[in-house]
């Protein structure tokens, strides 16, 4: 049996996450990519910057022999400063990185008809940070499945 579609979505887009580094091009460069979600209180300070994949619901719309499925993905990062101004460096760094990152390949790698990052939201501004900033990218993404078994 081939690996379910929605399966290798989820593959792709932590793999492509994991490509965020400086070497690459990028302004961060990411210690751990996990596919869960974790507080920041939960990543230790040594391993952030850190981004976590949560898979969400999905929608699913029947066409014909196919399903038309969108799936909510959070992506959660963390990272770690030592200034509000570090902080909130930090944070738009990895924010403008993440979106460059999933907007690479909005197919994820032929498997999805789109990528569409729907909304973020980021603690940049809270006064009691101590310099760890955290964020949540809201994405959906959507792919075609077959009524029956992969």
């Amino acid at each position: 049996m081939a690996t379910p579609t929605r399966r290798l979505v989820l593959q792709n887009i932590k793999t492509v996450l994991e490509t965020i580094t400086t070497d690459n091009g990028y302004k961060t460069t990411i210690d751990t990519v996990e596919a869960l979600g974790k507080s920041w209180a939960g990543v230790k300070p040594g391993q952030k910057p850190w981004l976590g994949i949560v898979p969400q619901r999905e929608s699913l719309k029947f066409e014909y022999s196919n399903i038309r499925v969108v799936l909510t993905i959070l992506v959660i990062g963390h990272v770690a400063g030592t200034t509000q101004d570090d902080r909130a460096t930090k944070l738009n760094d990895l924010l403008d990185d993440v979106i460059a990152a999933l907007n690479a390949d909005t197919t994820r790698d032929n498997n999805a008809i789109s990528t569409t990052i729907t909304s973020v939201e980021t603690d940049e501004g809270a006064p009691d940070g101590d310099g760890d900033g955290s964020m949540v990218i809201t994405t959906n993404v959507a792919y075609f499945r077959g009524v029956g078994s992969s």
